[in-house]
């Protein structure tokens, strides 16, 4: 991979990239606090001191995705279960040398799960992406040429998403007029990637620069989300896609703000992100045409994860480097904050049978805890 490349996105020097669902309605009053702290119950983790730092369904279960340590790092790991109490481990086969040093970060899921790994080295010790596929049974590594995702014109590439047999990345890519943008790959088998740098609706056009900050699936197909910067002034975006292939812009209601993450429900999708400034507020959007819902405001905020569960939407965000969850309505109208069993500088969840299960994680290993579906 190139020096270039990072997980971070580019456009992020310009400005913090943050985002929160907290304690707040949208005419600024306390959001109400749901259940005790005694409602989540730990679970032992699928491997000793294992970082775990992505959740993807399975048919029957969940597939856990992350690292365990090996000799002075971490090397790529992943885990399944049905009832998030007995783990199985699914082999991980990588070939590059910083496939063997990767932390497993991102997926999506379609007709196979394609997954997004990070390592970090060469000698400005950039984050080094690597591509992976495969399903519950086995993950292999994709070796990919150095300037597919890195190399001299590389900015980042941030999520994985799926859908059928199209598997998607995005990112952000120094274009062919030298323009800096919105970028995405596809592939048809997990292994082969096509970057597309300069797409009519997502590459940055004369006089303005784009930004994709996050990917997920809906009854439509694709939705990204991120920003545009035109005569200084950002302006939140909102790109849809049947097929991963034909894009469509939509810009959406809001000046001097990104839209930062979206979840998908059965019907609709709900956007998340922030006005820009020196206390950034927290802006949802129940339609990209519908005026944002303000939220708070806070020193530094960051989204993790948004996770539709029928009517609401579940959020984690780290409000000033500690994790927080919420649960707002797609409509962004009610928040309540629900108690977290444990403080942490990030975390992940997925809804499952058996409940709601998360991953709380600190620098050298993560947490798993197991409570009733909000």
């Amino acid at each position: 991979m190139g020096h270039s490349v990072g997980i971070g996105r580019g456009i992020g020097m310009w400005w913090p990239i943050v985002l929160v669902a907290v304690l707040a309605c949208a005419t600024g009053c306390a959001a109400r606090t749901a259940e005790p702290e005694s409602d989540w119950r730990e679970l032992a983790l699928p491997q000793r001191d294992a970082r775990v730092l992505e959740f993807a369904p399975t048919a029957d279960g969940v597939l856990a995705l992350g690292s365990i340590p090996a000799g002075d790092g971490r090397a790529p790991a992943a885990w399944t279960s049905t009832d998030a109490t007995h783990w199985k481990p699914v082999p991980v086969h990588g070939e590059s040398a910083y496939a063997k040093l990767a932390e497993l970060i991102s997926a999506g899921v379609g007709d196979r799960t394609v997954v997004l790994g990070q390592a970090f080295g060469g000698a400005h010790s950039n984050p080094r992406m690597t591509i992976w596929s495969g399903d519950a049974h086995g993950l292999v590594e994709h070796p990919q040429a150095m300037e597919m995702f890195g190399g001299p014109h590389a900015i980042a590439v941030t999520t994985a998403a799926a859908l059928r047999g199209t598997d998607l990345l995005i990112g952000d890519w120094d274009g062919p007029e030298g323009r800096y943008g919105a970028a995405f790959w596809t592939s048809a088998n997990g292994a082969d990637w096509i970057r597309h740098a300069d797409d009519p609706a997502l590459s940055s056009a004369p006089g303005e620069q784009t930004g994709a900050a996050a990917v997920t699936t809906g009854p439509s197909g694709f939705v990204i989300v991120g920003e545009t910067l035109r005569d200084s002034v950002l302006r939140p975006l909102q790109w849809t896609s049947p097929d991963g292939v034909a894009w469509q812009r939509h810009e959406m209601a809001g000046t001097n703000a990104v839209a930062s993450r979206v979840a998908c429900g059965v019907g609709a999708c709900t956007v998340f992100g922030q006005t820009i400034g020196a206390a950034p507020r927290v802006l949802c959007w129940a339609a990209p045409d519908a005026e944002p819902v303000t939220g708070p405001s806070a020193t530094t905020v960051d989204t993790l994860q948004l996770l539709p569960t029928g009517s609401r939407v579940l959020s984690l965000v780290a409000l000033d480097h500690t994790v927080q969850l919420h649960s707002v309505t797609a409509d962004c109208a009610d928040w309540q904050r629900i108690p977290l069993p444990a403080d942490a500088a990030t975390a992940r969840m997925i809804a499952l049978p058996a409940g709601l299960l998360l991953a709380t994680t600190g620098d050298d290993r993560s947490r798993l805890w197991l409570r009733a579906l909000p």
